[in-house]
């Protein structure tokens, strides 16, 4: 994963397009005129021997002729050319590239294609490359169109990446008509060198960037893309068209899910979802409040609601009396009281919808507000609009509308547009806007949410079950016997009834199954199980990424709709992950029916037993095969500390409860030290990214060991980010405050050290208050360097790792 020299790519200062033409309809002739036409301030180059002048602007006859090394490069000819113009703008000190021929997996004498030695050309000059084959990309804010698209685009805050040429003309299309603009638009063509998760990692830091745009229709690599697309997510919306309905469909659902990301199922949904989410405030709930000027509206969007399985909010009586206020000449006719949704007349004044409006948002059990307003004779929609958008600005909760009708309500619409207030066009697209709000919102809370600890004694018998299964490998057989299973099963906690015992009453059956997709690798499947399973339908089952933990398990149990969410299923799912993490010969395991045991209350949590498994093994697979890489658990190191035994290993989310206790046992200072400023707790989605880390891109040791009462207790912390370019990895350390000076902070760092060293990564950087000589003097320790920063009173910290 790398995002290096992506600024030549979307930034340049100077573009060179080889293959430049004036020949119609020829790839050199539509991008020359684009980036002729698209205001592109920096120096451009046309390449060919045929021309002294195009458009013009003077002509090259060969990239050795160009004034200097172009920034970027537009590369429009024939495909056995481009390994040999890669490797002459590489050797001339160009770092980026888009092109745009096609047909480079030909093979050429010597048994090479020409894709092949493209590449083996850019590499000794880290020269990136968007391609081959697509349409190119635009960075409206530099007026760049380094593409076939013609038209540009308009500068935005929306950032669109399409794995589809035809889909990029035309949503460009769609969007120029509907006035959305863009910040960066790509397309990826053949994605030999830059794909989709490095054009992730570039836009989640991408200032220019509010929300991101993915149409996407296959992954070649699905770990990549998770590291990516949770990192971005965490960040800013990120919105996915996923083309294809297969097989594979469920799992790529249970990706974006994990990933924090929001799915859609048509163009319009795209970017009617990013409008909303680029504005939308965090929702605190999932109840909407409903107000129109017409009964039949309101309806409309209640039925709307309801099929989504949506939520009404409830009003309380304070806020019903001042609806019924709102509607002095409904009241005055003894009707019944105000509801929700709640019915304005169509002859309802500025006042009443403000007064109404007012009531709405300072309910408490109303998490967001819908406006449906139609066209009525005598009333200024533009009026109404003037007067509730500082109100829905103001309030903290997310406000909607629909402006139905079109240029009697114009000037409606544009007001809310220009103060960032999402508007649709009819009271459904409405209703689907609020509901990707709230599915965004899960999937926001499931990627934040702190996991709670696992039970006592949960620790698998890792050893007994490697044996059965190498005994089984080395004899070439892929199916484990029942005692193997058994064996394996119980080595993880998961228990098998005997053979022809009788199973317990009052049981939900359940199956728990493990298969390999073809993109995501091992993937975790719950449905019903038993008869009942095998006559439902396969889509009935859903799909879970291992590593689980209990959020996430929780998450399975109830979306599969078979349970309350009884811990001892979510256990035996978690068991089942570390199975599938640890077992790299694992083809797949089937346990069915898993009787789910019902305590005295009927609660879910009275046991659970396997009836039924089956464990099939194949050659061993990469670690990497997990989408998502798993707890490293052979990073864990005993080492002696203060006379006892000190535990160092990395941070899990479980961690949560007693990183929550260390960080109330630091001073004041020492927190101002280590965050740079006061503060007093951890906010929850601190607690969630402190806990929760990406081991693929992060790495955070702690040093933990039993305290008084037998709990674990944390005693401090090193963390570190490493760049997409592995050149840099960003530390930080923590040590409780009464334990300072006792040689802790070294043990974590060297910690540090050795695993950034062990992964190639080039140095350790850091940041630091000048007053903050310990840190300071730990990094000079370990030969280290300090230096003073460009910013007043800060320092520098580099540490080299490789020789």
């Amino acid at each position: 994963m790398s995002i290096r020299n992506f600024n030549s790519l979307f930034d340049p200062g100077s573009v060179a397009v080889i293959g430049a033409s004036l020949r119609p309809g020829s790839l050199g002739a539509i991008v020359l005129t684009n980036m002729a036409e698209g205001g592109y301030a920096g120096a451009l180059w046309p390449v060919n021997p045929k021309y002294d002048e195009l458009l013009g602007v003077r002509c090259y006859s060969k990239v050795s002729a160009l004034p200097n090394a172009p920034d970027l490069a537009i590369i429009c000819t024939p495909p056995a050319t481009v390994p040999g113009l890669i490797a002459e703008l590489g050797a001339r000190g160009t770092r980026a590239a888009v092109v745009l021929s096609k047909g480079l997996d030909e093979t050429r004498s010597g048994g090479k294609s020409a894709r092949q030695a493209m590449l083996e050309a850019a590499k000794p000059h880290l020269l990136r490359i968007l391609g081959p084959g697509g349409v190119g990309l635009l960075a409206p804010h530099s007026g760049l169109n380094a593409s076939l698209a013609e038209g540009g685009a308009k500068a935005g805050k929306i950032a669109f990446v399409s794995q589809s040429d035809a889909l990029m003309a035309a949503v460009l299309d769609w969007a120029r008509l509907h006035g959305i603009g863009f910040s960066k638009f790509a397309s990826l063509g053949e994605r030999a060198d830059i794909d989709l998760g490095d054009l992730l990692d570039f836009l989640a830091d991408d200032s220019d960037t509010a929300a991101i745009l993915v149409y996407m229709e296959n992954l070649a690599c699905a770990r990549k893309f998770m590291s990516a697309a949770r990192l971005a997510a965490r960040a800013k919306p990120v919105i996915v068209l996923k083309a294809g309905r297969d097989a594979s469909d469920p799992v790529y659902d249970a990706a974006f899910r994990r990933a924090g990301m929001l799915r859609v199922h048509s163009t319009e949904d795209l970017f009617d979802a990013a409008e909303t989410l680029a504005h939308a405030r965090a929702l605190r709930g999932e109840r909407l409040a409903i107000v129109a000027n017409g009964g039949a509206l309101g309806t409309i969007a209640t039925d709307a609601l309801a099929y989504a399985d949506g939520k009404l909010a409830p009003l309380s009586p304070e806020t019903v009396k001042l609806l019924r206020a709102a509607q002095p000449e409904v009241a005055a006719h003894g009707a019944s009281a105000p509801q929700n949704p709640f019915q304005l007349g169509g002859a309802a004044t500025p006042e009443q919808y403000v007064a109404a409006f007012e009531a709405l948002l300072r309910e408490p059990q109303v998490d967001a507000v819908l406006l449906i307003h139609a066209p009525a004779t005598g009333v200024d929609a533009s009026r109404i609009a003037a007067l509730l958008a500082p109100l829905a600005r103001g309030s903290g909760k997310n406000v909607l509308s629909c402006w139905l009708g079109g240029a009697s309500v114009a000037g409606a619409r544009r007001v809310f547009a220009e103060a960032g207030l999402p508007s649709y066009d009819t009271p459904e697209q409405a209703v689907r806007g609020f509901m990707q709000m709230a599915q965004y919102r899960r999937n926001q809370e499931l990627l934040m949410e702190v996991p709670g600890q696992f039970p006592p004694g949960s620790k698998p018998e890792r050893a007994a079950a490697r044996a059965v299964i190498a005994a089984a490998m080395a004899e070439g057989r892929q199916v484990l016997e029942p005692e193997e299973t058994r064996a394996v099963l119980g080595a993880y906690g998961i228990r098998m009834a005997e053979q022809g015992s009788a199973p317990p009453p009052h049981s939900d059956e359940l199956a728990i199954g493990v298969h390999d997709d073809p993109s995501f690798g091992p993937v975790i499947s719950l449905s019903r199980g038993g008869p009942a399973g095998a006559r439902a339908r396969a889509d009935a089952r859903v799909i879970g990424l291992p590593p689980l933990n209990m959020v996430l398990a929780r998450d399975l149990l109830e979306r599969s709709g078979l349970g309350d969410g009884g811990d001892a299923v979510c256990h035996t799912l978690i068991q089942v992950s570390d199975l599938v993490a640890d077992t790299c010969e694992l083809a797949s395991l089937s346990i069915d029916p898993l009787l789910a045991g019902r305590d005295a209350n009927g609660g879910g949590d009275g046991g659970v037993l396997a009836l039924g498994a089956r464990i099939t093994l194949g050659a061993p697979r990469a670690s990497y095969r997990l989408a998502i890489r798993a707890y490293p658990q052979e990073l864990e190191q005993e080492v002696q500390w203060q006379g006892g035994p000190l535990t160092l290993r990395p941070i899990r989310p479980e961690d949560a409860p007693q990183h929550v206790e260390f960080f109330a046992r630091i001073d004041p200072d020492d927190v101002r030290l280590r965050f740079f400023s006061a503060m007093r707790e951890l906010q929850p989605a601190q607690l969630a990214r402190l806990t929760q880390i990406d081991y693929d891109r992060a790495m955070a040791f702690i040093a933990t060991r039993v305290g008084s009462g037998g709990r674990p207790e944390t005693l401090g912390v090193v963390r570190a980010v490493a760049d997409p370019d592995n050149q840099h990895a960003e530390f930080a350390i923590l040590v409780r405050s009464d334990l300072k000076g006792k040689g802790l902070g070294a043990i974590l760092f060297q910690k540090l050290v050795e695993y950034f060293r062990s992964r190639g990564t080039a140095a350790i950087v850091g940041e630091a208050l000048s007053e903050n000589g310990g840190v300071q003097q730990l990094v000079r320790r370990f030969g280290g360097t300090v230096s003073p920063s460009p910013e007043p009173g800060m320092a520098n910290l580099l540490l080299k790792l490789q020789a």
